[in-house]
């Protein structure tokens, strides 16, 4: 029985013939040396130019091109934090925020929100753990692990708050924004209460455009900060390659024409995943507005004996015994803060997706009536 992954972080879609066609064309013509440290001018052109189609004011100054949305991260908090500095950042949440903060000065604060309260973050819970110490505020739109997006009355609400706070940056992660079942994402950047000194957007072409392997994100923000993040860049990992950077320009600018067909197939995954999980006892989730996973709650699977004769106490437990028993993986709720749930991504191919979740209800079944 092979293995089947639910884990992973990106999608198994093929990247766009239209970034294939273009790095092939920019190699041929002998673009293999370094590229500009901020990035070539076409390319950051053409980002801001998306950003001002949906009624932002960005312009090419205010983007950084990076290896890597989390190496842009990375460089953020190398410039913005000082010892003793807190990161604010609504739980459950991405794993590596806490990995690039054991490097750096800054201290994680979580801030937990609840499956059962549809993981709203509330005015009232920010103003609670903001302190004259917190220096970053850290959201992901859409959630990754939950799949939860802010409205853009939610994320006014929460800006009003963060005023009162003059040391304060609002950092957004919004990596999936072009992965949405629904409304689309609001970026923090069209709100009315976002500071124009003190508000960032860090974003990538691996999520929406199945190019994780290509390791390509930008950071958009003040003007100031992101000539600080560029000396940063430049003596640390240098220019993105540039024939990878025009292979971002050509994709970045046929979006409109590369994106439904992917969305197609995850909005339809997701209806088989939604359906595969109500047919297993006691199971709850939030059905996702955005990214491409589910993070079900297990807790009422734990605290059991699997047929290894393991007890299951946590969802570390479970993932193993899904593991071991089943060829299943998916990623353990504990990583993201959230214990009793695991994360499972539906970018896959629909057979192996089926496939995936009656393995999963068989071995979860199993834990409820040992043969």
């Amino acid at each position: 029985m092979e293995v089947i992954s639910l884990a992973a972080g990106s999608s198994y879609f093929k990247s766009p013939e239209a970034a294939t066609e273009a790095a092939i064309k920019a190699l041929q013509e002998g673009k293999t040396f370094y590229g500009p440290t901020q990035g070539t001018p076409a390319l950051r052109k053409a980002i801001s130019q998306k950003y001002k189609a949906e009624g932002i004011a960005i312009e090419p100054a205010q983007v950084l091109v990076t290896p890597g949305t989390k190496q842009a991260l990375y460089n953020l908090f190398t410039i913005l934090l000082r010892q003793g500095d807190e990161v604010v950042v609504p739980t459950p949440a991405w794993f590596g925020f806490h990995e690039l903060l054991k490097y750096n000065s800054g201290t994680l604060v979580p801030l937990p929100t609840k499956l059962e309260e549809g993981y709203q973050l509330t005015p009232d819970m920010l103003r609670n753990t903001l302190t004259e110490r917190s220096r970053i505020l850290l959201l992901t739109n859409p959630g990754n692990p939950t799949g939860r997006t802010y409205s853009q009355q939610e994320l006014e609400a929460l800006l009003e708050v963060t005023k009162d706070f003059q040391n304060l940056y609002v950092l957004s992660d919004e990596i999936y924004d072009l992965v949405t079942y629904g409304n689309p994402v609001t970026s923090i950047l069209s709100c009315q209460g976002a500071k124009a000194a003190r508000t960032i957007v860090v974003n990538g072409f691996s999520k929406s455009f199945a190019m994780s392997g290509w390791r390509l994100g930008f950071i958009l923000g003040p003007e100031a900060l992101i000539t600080k993040c560029v000396d940063f860049q430049n003596a640390t990992m240098s220019g993105v390659s540039e024939f990878v950077q025009d292979a971002a320009q050509a994709t970045i600018e046929s979006k409109e024409k590369l994106l439904p067909a992917m969305q197609e197939v995850l909005q339809h995954n997701r209806e088989v995943m939604r359906q595969g999980l109500d047919i297993i006892p006691e199971v709850k989730y939030y059905l996702p507005d955005g990214a491409y996973y589910f993070f079900p709650d297990f807790s009422h699977y734990l605290n059991r004996t699997s047929i290894t004769g393991e007890t299951l106490l946590t969802s570390i437990d479970l993932c193993r015994y899904l593991r071991t028993c089943y060829n299943l993986e998916l990623s353990p709720g504990d990583y993201f803060g959230a214990p009793g749930h695991a994360r499972m991504s539906f970018a896959v191919e629909t057979p192996r997706l089926e496939d995936a979740l009656r393995r999963l209800r068989q071995g979860l079944l199993l834990l409820l009536h040992p043969e």
